[in-house]
């Protein structure tokens, strides 16, 4: 059984298939409104194979037993008459402005990401680790996930760190947060408190 969380899928320019259409007996998919709509739409769902989908019902059920009927009709107000289209397309045109900034201040190092994506991923040159990295740019008031967020087991990680470049509150925050982790990595040392 493979989970398909696609909650970013309306931000992505090229719509990939989904594995669920791929392979549905084998797929829980996911989608929301929350990430690519609005914070506060709290509404999803869940695409199960019929064999689980009791089961997954029941978690539901368990977890956050019902949604407000409210957040329901705004939700599909906004898709039947085009407003969450209008919404979804506002927010990638900022996405992409916000990507090219990330471009133009760590373009020379290993980033990995899309033109609409909300988030980044920079693989960190030599000597940075990403826990040491988050933490520097924590300090300075930039906070970044390292790459041992996301790990699974004990295996090790790259040494990376995702950029959230949807975070910020303007792209004014997002450049100064940006070029306070080029200085640090252009510096090519751990810079410590009280030694910078």
């Amino acid at each position: 059984m493979i989970i398909e969380d696609d909650v970013y899928r309306p931000l992505a320019d090229e719509a990939l298939p989904s594995f669920a259409n791929l392979e549905p007996e084998l797929m829980v998919h996911i989608g929301a409104l929350s990430k690519c709509l609005a914070p506060g739409l709290r509404l999803g769902f869940v695409i199960a194979p019929r064999a689980i989908a009791g089961q997954v019902a029941a978690a539901l059920r368990i977890n956050c037993w019902s949604i407000s009927p409210l957040t329901t009709l705004i939700g599909a107000r906004m898709i039947e008459d085009g407003t969450a289209a209008r919404i979804i397309e506002v927010q990638k045109q900022e996405l992409r402005q916000r990507q090219a900034i990330l471009s133009e201040i760590l373009g020379r190092y290993d980033v990995q990401s899309q033109p609409s994506a909300t988030h980044a991923w920079l693989r960190l040159p030599e000597p940075w680790r990403g826990a040491g990295f988050a933490r520097t740019c924590l300090e300075r008031g930039v906070a970044l996930l390292p790459g041992d967020a996301f790990a699974v087991g004990r295996e090790p990680v790259q040494h990376g760190v995702r950029i959230n470049v949807g975070a910020a509150r303007s792209q004014d925050d997002l450049r100064t947060a940006l070029t306070t982790m080029a200085d640090l990595l252009s510096a090519g040392h751990l810079q410590l408190p009280g030694f910078v």
